[in-house]
């Protein structure tokens, strides 16, 4: 009778270390599969994009013309919140009705601008994720395609 209770209670701890052992796989495979979603998203939007609006654009926030199903749109991605985990929005309306599409950014500074001739021409993207037990940092760098020089 003791060895049963011995052997379920092992059993217990080896089934308890992978149910936790997979949530936070799992956690770490939903905000990398989000993050991997959303900078795809914002880098397709500003590689078609023509300006950048240089006063309304800031670390947090970026409003630029771009094309949504061919048709001319101001878009705008922002980072809302005060504290971390930060949410990072859209509009494809100027601003107006912004939607979250990522809510687990560590760090509210996204956005990084490069200029040439007084126009920007490259965006650099940097999402920093939180998952249950670490950070990911996803980065990429957009050129603008059509920008207006």
């Amino acid at each position: 009778m003791m060895v049963m209770g011995i052997v379920a209670t092992a059993v217990i701890a080896v089934a308890m270390r992978t149910f936790t052992t997979t949530a936070t796989i799992t956690n770490r495979r939903d905000v990398l599969a989000d993050g991997r979603i959303a900078l795809d998203r914002v880098s397709k939007q500003l590689r078609q994009g023509e300006w950048v609006d240089q006063t309304g654009s800031t670390a947090s926030s970026i409003t630029f013309s771009g094309y949504i199903d061919g048709e001319p749109q101001t878009i705008v991605w922002e980072v809302t919140g005060t504290s971390a985990p930060y949410t990072l929005e859209e509009s494809q309306l100027g601003g107006a009705n912004l939607v979250p599409i990522l809510s687990s950014l560590t760090d509210n500074n996204v956005f990084t601008y490069t200029s040439h001739g007084g126009v920007v021409d490259q965006v650099t993207v940097s999402l920093s994720l939180g998952t249950d037990t670490s950070t990911i940092l996803l980065s990429t760098d957009v050129d603008l395609r059509n920008a207006q020089t």
